[in-house]
């Protein structure tokens, strides 16, 4: 019985080592982008919720150039100076399938200093939006509170999706009145405190936070191992009683 115990506690702990292992990692977001990206799609191509994702069952998926986020520098805020964007470690890239644009998917650095996948799922109306801006079109900024994207082209911005353009309108708004917005918006620290770091930029107010996922996926496996070495063991008891 002693050995069934340790063949059971042996292949759990090889079963976390290789799901936690596994993770699709690149030493740069282009190497992530060569070698993991489509099978990180076709994940959720391949799931029971690809259609939340406008996803069908075709497989025929490619992924665009990655694009990085921008955040706004104090600077910025504060109407100070228009170069005071920032970039951040998050990378968005349109999601094609049969050769149109479906969703869009992201990529970031993770505690390794390695690139991995993110999340996927900003919407088709974005990913029309980047496939018609071309990945050289300005730098993407994401409003977190107002799930607003836009796109700064050195002296003009306009929203790339629905709740963008709800800012906006469907025209250009100058450089000028969209920083007199950013700092109508987030000049008051309380309103930046209010919705944390992520106020301007990035995406990850809408997914799970990493750590977290890990933590609860180690706690059900703590859990399991538990489980499985209490039955053995109060199997092992009974036989003994009954003996």
């Amino acid at each position: 019985m002693n050995r069934l115990i340790l063949l059971a506690c042996t292949l759990l702990l090889f079963f976390i080592l290789t799901a936690f292992e596994s993770e699709r990692e690149g030493e740069s977001i282009k190497q992530y982008a060569e070698d993991h990206a489509v099978q990180d799609v076709l994940d959720t191509v391949r799931s029971g919720d690809r259609a939340d994702y406008h996803f069908s069952t075709s497989e025929d998926i490619r992924v665009g150039l990655f694009q990085p986020s921008w955040s706004y520098g104090e600077a910025f805020i504060d109407q100070e100076s228009s170069d005071a964007l920032e970039q951040t470690d998050e990378w968005y890239a349109v999601v094609y399938q049969d050769g149109k644009p479906v969703n869009v998917m992201a990529a970031s650095k993770n505690e390794n200093g390695k690139y991995a996948f993110m999340g996927i799922g900003f919407g088709q109306d974005l990913a029309v939006a980047l496939h018609t801006a071309g990945t050289e079109a300005g730098k993407l900024v994401y409003e977190f509170p107002a799930d607003a994207w836009f796109m700064i082209d050195e002296d003009s911005v306009h929203g790339l999706n629905k709740q963008g353009e709800s800012v906006m309108g469907k025209g250009d708004w100058s450089l000028s009145r969209y920083m007199e917005y950013v700092h109508g918006r987030y000049s008051d620290p309380e309103v930046s405190m209010e919705h944390g770091q992520n106020t301007a930029t990035g995406g990850a107010g809408l997914l799970p936070d990493q750590d977290e996922v890990e933590r609860s996926g180690l706690l059900y496996v703590g859990l399991g191992i538990l489980f499985i070495v209490g039955v053995l063991m109060t199997s092992r008891m009974k036989r003994k009683r009954s003996s």
